[in-house]
């Protein structure tokens, strides 16, 4: 019984330390959450200390692919505003149509088609929702949109990260 609850107890913890009332920011729990499960591993289940080590490092390095990919994201992001590129990509959707479905199309669906492909996580809905507000739309909305738009090329995106760790197993 002491195992399950000690397996349980980092899990139950980070839950904890992000939805009470005031809450603890995840740059926070996560570490926080994940020395008290490392704690755990050596204490209750005493583990060989090799094998626990390699298994930080590999979870680490695992972790860096989906990292990388959104940083790369946020960056193409960050260029286009500084750049201006965000600008034109607006004066063009607002050139090419004033109907705000073939906007929400054109952006929500097609561009963020296009960027599942390059970076993938999420990305293409953080990426494609600021340029539709941008254009007038209530923010919400376009929130929904963009996550809905985006169900369809997740499965293709990042590069082919999805199959790529799918088929590992």
């Amino acid at each position: 019984m002491l195992t399950l609850f000690s397996a349980y107890f980092p899990i139950m913890l980070l839950i904890y330390l992000m939805t009470k009332k005031h809450s603890v920011a995840a740059s926070a729990a996560l570490p926080l959450c994940a020395s008290v499960a490392y704690i755990v591993v050596f204490g209750v289940f005493k583990l060989d200390s090799n094998l626990i080590h390699a298994s930080v490092l590999s979870g680490l390095l695992m972790a860096l692919t989906p990292v990388t990919i959104i940083a790369g994201a946020i960056f193409l992001f960050r260029c286009m505003e500084v750049s201006g590129a965000l600008y034109i990509v607006r004066l063009w959707l607002n050139q090419l149509s004033n109907n705000q479905i073939a906007q929400l199309m054109i952006v929500g669906w097609a561009f963020a088609f296009l960027i599942e492909g390059a970076s993938g996580f999420g990305t293409p809905a953080a990426i494609a929702a600021p340029i539709l507000v941008g254009l007038g739309f209530p923010a919400v909305r376009v929130v929904v949109a963009c996550l809905i738009l985006n169900s369809i090329p997740v499965t293709f995106g990042a590069v082919g990260t999805p199959i790529w760790f799918g088929l590992s197993m």
